[in-house]
């Protein structure tokens, strides 16, 4: 137990010497931007990673630190499927304002529904409100392969509001495009 706590003060005092300065956990907040609402995934793989989770970290002030290095953000993923995603840096290090970007990745296995993304900074939790992270996939039926069952429900949804069926992340309508993103996975 003592050798955790040194070690844990050991990194924020490194932290302060390198000039990063340590984040306020209530002031540090993750967003999720860019390339759409969410993360769609597929049993064979290619579903395509989510960009972007963004995290900006403030001091107490307010004020953005910059230089700290990716690897010093560790994430929690919670949510059916959670533990099939992956986040790995997209970004170095936090940029002049603060922000560092990673991505979200399925690599091949099923995630569906929100997803809550926490993060922690070296070993500050950040208390801010979690980021959302929706999943949708191809197989909906969740048997691991899409086949002509997951079509029928697809067919059920087509030309309708819904926010599962809606790969493109086009505010929920299922359409033509989201059609043809489905007839790129069937039988995976």
């Amino acid at each position: 137990m003592t050798r955790v706590f040194v070690s844990a003060l050991l990194v924020l005092a490194m932290a302060t010497v390198a000039g990063a300065g340590i984040p306020s956990a209530g002031d540090s907040y993750i967003t999720m931007s860019a390339g759409g609402k969410g993360l769609t995934t597929c049993p064979a793989g290619d579903g395509g990673a989510y960009s972007y989770i963004t995290v900006t970290a403030l001091r107490a002030d307010l004020t953005p630190i910059q230089g700290i290095p990716a690897s010093s953000f560790f994430f929690t993923v919670a949510g059916t499927g959670s533990g099939n995603v992956s986040i790995s840096a997209f970004d170095t290090e936090t940029d002049v304002s603060g922000n560092i970007r990673f991505q979200a990745d399925s690599s091949g296995a099923i995630a569906y529904g929100s997803l809550t993304v926490s993060v922690q900074i070296y070993t500050v939790v950040l208390t801010s409100t979690p980021g959302t992270l929706w999943c949708n996939t191809y197989d909906l039926d969740g048997t691991g392969t899409v086949t002509p069952i997951d079509l029928g429900n697809f067919a059920g949804k087509y030309g309708t509001v819904s926010e599962d069926c809606d790969y493109d992340w086009g505010g929920g309508v299922v359409n033509p495009i989201d059609l043809g993103k489905f007839a790129q996975h069937y039988g995976h």
